[in-house]
């Protein structure tokens, strides 16, 4: 199972745990949170964020009569999340709004996969989390 259905199944099963008014079935979260959630009415799916080592699942608890609450729920990963960034011999035509690869040397192709793997270690990868800058073409 790959992180994308591991993530699904995940979040359906805590969202049928909480559309049942019990406490998620693991995960840490805080249980006032959840105590002033749960006077909101019925969770719907958020966001979802990934971390090194966890998951971290966000359910909304709309209130039409005042604000939502969301609750934050960190799940511990079977095993390290990396980022994969888009390759650096990956290419965009402009024209055709095609993703392709592109033709390298070889020699030039090996140390781009070094390069990649390099980005993957557990020293250079956590780095890659969390906000993105704004990208521009130059």
């Amino acid at each position: 199972m790959n992180l994308g259905e591991f993530t699904a199944d995940l979040r359906l099963q805590i969202l049928a745990d909480l559309k049942a008014g019990k406490s998620p079935r693991q995960g840490e979260y805080s249980e006032s949170v959840l105590r002033e959630a749960r006077s909101k009415g019925q969770p719907q799916m958020g966001s979802t964020h990934f971390e090194p080592t966890s998951i971290v699942l966000e359910f909304i608890f709309p209130d039409p009569h005042s604000s939502s609450v969301v609750l934050a729920i960190r799940v511990q990963a079977p095993e390290r999340i990396v980022f994969l960034p888009v390759p650096s011999w990956v290419v965009e035509s402009i024209w055709e709004g095609q993703i392709d690869g592109s033709f390298q040397f070889e020699s030039d192709a090996y140390r781009m996969l070094e390069d990649l793997a390099k980005v993957l270690t557990p020293e250079n990868n956590p780095a890659m989390f969390g906000p993105k800058a704004p990208t521009k073409r130059s």
